[in-house]
């Protein structure tokens, strides 16, 4: 099952623009600030969140190193586990807002890359995040984003879901109907909020569900089928 997701923003947006998003600091958590102290007053932390620990965990139950993250947007999730490992970590995104992160040099490398088009610049050797990127897809396209994962022989992903369906995402969908009504402000969409189900139905051709956890964040621990390993 899935429902259509949306959002209200201070800058009256009617369509989702990201790298204006990136730009505008009234808009707070999707903000990434222009100089790097201003950045880490934004994403340090003294230790690491529940969901970083499980994803340092799977980390080193793998035995890999090297992380390479899919539409980071502010990355403080990446800046996480590069803090708190010696893991390799590179950032991507599809707008020249990643730019400033690699300026800040805090990443291993920080990349343009829309991930549909691009060659994924990754092997087998490598553990591939999708950080909350699930709602901007449709169907077909994470389908296929999960088969070019697949292809590349990329045998892990932590797939943390940005918009799981429940009943209080339905909710949430109904209070953003309300605000906008009330402060007369676009309701602006954002993709799709799908159930478990739903995205297993995507990912299942490819990738097996290995574990699924919760602290402050839902996490799904992916790993490929047989077909192109072993």
């Amino acid at each position: 099952m899935r429902i259509k997701h949306f959002a209200v923003f201070k800058n009256k947006m009617e369509t989702l623009n990201w790298e204006k998003l990136r730009n505008d600091e009234k808009e707070g958590p999707y903000y990434l600030p222009h100089n790097k102290e201003e950045y880490l007053l934004k994403v340090d932390t003294a230790e690491p969140s529940g969901l970083t620990q499980i994803i340092l965990q799977e980390i080193r139950r793998t035995g890999l190193t090297k992380i390479f993250s899919l539409g980071s947007g502010i990355a403080s999730q990446e800046y996480q586990i590069k803090k708190f490992s010696n893991g390799q970590v590179v950032v991507t995104d599809n707008n020249s807002s990643v730019l400033r992160l690699k300026q800040f040099q805090i990443f291993d490398n920080a990349l343009i890359l829309d991930a549909f088009k691009d060659p994924l610049p990754v092997d087998e050797s490598w553990i591939v995040l999708f950080p909350r990127i699930d709602t901007e897809c449709d169907d077909i396209q994470l389908r296929k984003l999960f088969e070019k994962c697949h292809s590349a022989g990329l045998k892990y992903i932590i797939f943390i879901p940005a918009e799981l369906l429940s009943l209080r995402i339905i909710i949430a969908e109904i209070k953003t109907m309300v605000i906008s009504l009330i402060k007369k402000k676009p309701r602006v969409f954002c993709g799709y909020a799908r159930s478990l189900g739903a995205f297993k139905k995507i990912f299942g051709p490819f990738y097996t569900l290995a574990k699924n956890s919760r602290t402050d964040n839902r996490v799904f621990i992916l790993e490929g089928k047989e077909i192109g390993y072993d």
